[in-house]
């Protein structure tokens, strides 16, 4: 009986034909090809998922589809932790907290008409006029108000206020009406010096 002779590995590599490795390359190219997409499919799935629970929107407000994300992450074999509830709490403490600091701003922005820059001028010809009326106004609880003199004569008392205090208008135009009963009063620019600024009118 005559014994066969074990074949070396560089024979049996000779003995491979291309057409022998087409099939098997195929099937591994796709296997390839299979493994990639995956891979791209599952990483482009998991990043949306974490922008939507991480908030970052790009600056714009989304809505997270809780019934959408459970479906995918059934798919996915992904464990689900219920998010519902914290999600919830945390609308509703983002609520609170706003109003909260709304509250506060309010009441940080209510003015005073003691902390009013207030300036009165004198149109007319008599003397000692601006001092006596911002005495008068500081009586009645107004800041204390800077006097001057304007050169241009004006006939009616008028008030001008920033529109950003002009709430004080009805009370402080009470107030003046007591020496000149004829006073106006009127919105001014935000870009004035003062809050309040008089011009006492010569009639």
């Amino acid at each position: 009986m005559t014994e066969t002779t074990p074949k070396t590995l560089k024979e049996r590599l000779s003995e491979i034909k291309p057409k022998d490795l087409l099939y098997p390359g195929i099937i591994l190219l796709f296997i390839i090809i299979v493994v990639i997409i995956f891979f791209l499919v599952t990483r482009f799935i998991t990043n949306n998922i974490n922008k939507a629970f991480s908030g970052d929107t790009g600056g714009e407000s989304r809505t997270l589809n809780i019934d959408n994300y459970n479906l995918v992450a059934k798919k996915l074999g992904i464990s689900i932790t219920p998010v519902k509830s914290e999600i919830t709490n945390e609308v509703t403490n983002a609520t609170t907290t706003q109003e909260t600091n709304g509250s506060a701003q309010a009441t940080t922005t209510t003015l005073d008409k003691k902390t009013l820059t207030l300036q009165i001028l004198n149109s007319t010809t008599k003397k000692g006029v601006a001092g006596t009326l911002a005495k008068t106004l500081e009586g009645a609880g107004f800041a204390k108000a800077t006097t001057g003199n304007q050169s241009k004569l004006i006939p009616v008392t008028t008030i001008y206020l920033k529109e950003s205090v002009a709430s004080f208008g009805p009370e402080l135009l009470e107030e003046v009406k007591k020496s000149y009963s004829s006073a106006v009063a009127t919105t001014t620019q935000e870009t004035k010096a003062f809050d309040i600024s008089i011009v006492i009118g010569t009639k």
